[in-house]
């Protein structure tokens, strides 16, 4: 009996085996990177600082890891009487603003980072410009 559907056997498993790889062809499998705006904001943070940091004297390579105390904040229109948002046509709020999360801290690892001048320079800079006290930036040397 199986010689006799042999062939429609082998034919419906390598359809079956196709139609199987033209889905998981379909498929991403890479790592999925995080795009949202938090994400986005701290990695365009990370990155200005870090291109700041390589125009300071004694740095010539810098990696920069933030971590944020919030997340981003949305305000909305309201009414005049402030309890109701205002809508747009399609039954959304109308955002008016957006309030970007607030800095916890920062580890920095840069050329020369080892260096106590260094340190003292690139935590004044880094602090002034987040507006994070000292205690809140790490600073380390890498080869």
């Amino acid at each position: 009996m199986f010689k006799k559907y042999k062939n429609k056997i082998i034919i419906s498993s390598l359809v079956i085996i196709g139609i199987a790889l033209i889905l998981l062809s379909s498929f991403d499998f890479s790592k999925k990177k995080d795009d949202s705006l938090p994400t986005l904001y701290t990695e365009a943070l990370e990155d200005k600082i870090e291109d700041f940091l390589k125009n300071v004297d004694g740095i010539n390579e810098a990696k920069v890891i933030l971590t944020l105390d919030t997340s981003n904040e949305s305000v909305y229109a309201q009414s005049s009487s402030g309890l109701d948002y205002i809508l747009t046509s399609d039954g959304k709020p109308i955002s008016v603003t957006e309030i970007y999360p607030t800095v916890r801290g920062v580890a920095i690892a840069c050329t020369g980072g080892e260096r106590d001048d260094i340190k003292i320079k690139v935590t004044e800079l880094i602090g002034a410009y987040l507006g994070i006290s000292s205690n809140r930036i790490k600073i380390v040397g890498i080869d």
